[in-house]
């Protein structure tokens, strides 16, 4: 009689403690959720957390269940959309990180206009470049409006804008290398009367094997012949990355660069070696 009495609050206690358990780990608050829950919420210009404990909390995100990212994914937008730019800049890191994941892609779709939105929006030059990055990087390939909406951004003329096609220059050379219309916007782009710092961010950007079309190549031999010795300089170096075949077709300024007296010996230096490369090369 003694143990029928026991039995039955001992099960209602085994049931209590098994639905607190049960409610406590469905209502669980990641580490990397409740750190964007309290950069918003507890926001403090004066004490706000230093890059290194964002590092701490983001070095979670590769190993994380897909749930734990897309719960904490509402608290991350939060701290994005924040007016604090270093708040926003946090955010914008905890994207970057989950851009690295195989599955960002996925986990990031709901979000992926906001982001895209923001890179024509934000006038902080540094955002605009993480979020750049962010868009060209899911993973496994990034959703179809992205590449649409880096060749409106080509598109724009604006100065400050313009500066960071190299960008969505190099994005879009890993993700559609020998989609016409990527190809048409780049030559567009590389047309302009663009700032030797602008035009060697965006030779740069072209400087990939994947590139193959005769138009971009011709353009990057034509900037062998710059007035600028840092764009002529960057030109052969791009030639260099771009393979064989766009060597072989530079040769001819290549040898005038090698050979001109007049030359900085960078430049003339840099296309003897690039010279010297043409043989060892089969691609």
């Amino acid at each position: 009689m003694t143990s029928a009495r026991l039995v039955g609050p001992a099960c209602l206690l085994f049931i209590a403690i098994t639905a607190i358990w049960i409610y406590c780990t469905r209502t669980h608050i990641s580490p990397l959720q409740r750190f964007y829950i309290d950069l918003v919420h507890h926001y403090d210009p004066s004490k706000l957390p230093k890059l290194e404990d964002v590092s701490k909390v983001l070095n979670q995100v590769p190993d994380a269940r897909p749930g734990e990212i897309t719960n904490a994914l509402p608290a991350i937008m939060a701290a994005f959309a924040h007016r604090d730019d270093t708040v926003k800049a946090y955010a914008c890191t905890a994207l970057f990180a989950i851009g690295r994941r195989p599955d960002s892609a996925k986990l990031l779709n709901q979000y992926t206009d906001v982001l895209i939105q923001d890179v024509s929006d934000t006038s902080n030059p540094n955002i605009r470049a993480g979020e750049i990055v962010i868009l060209g990087g899911l993973r496994p390939v990034p959703p179809p409006q992205v590449v649409p909406s880096f060749l409106a951004f080509l598109k724009r003329t604006d100065i400050g804008v313009q500066a960071q096609g190299s960008g969505v220059i190099f994005e879009l050379v890993q993700i559609a290398p020998d989609d016409p219309e990527v190809i048409t916007a780049i030559r567009e782009f590389l047309s302009r009367p663009l700032d030797s710092t602008t035009r060697i961010g965006a030779l740069n950007a072209v400087g990939n094997p994947k590139v193959k079309d005769a138009g971009l190549v011709a353009m990057v031999v034509a900037s062998l012949d710059d007035a600028d010795q840092g764009v002529r300089f960057t030109g052969i170096e791009v030639l260099g990355r771009m393979g064989r075949n766009a060597l072989l077709r530079g040769e001819p300024e290549l040898q005038r660069l090698a050979n001109d007296p007049k030359q900085p010996t960078n430049v003339s230096n840099a296309a003897k070696e690039a010279l010297k490369g043409i043989q060892g090369r089969t691609n």
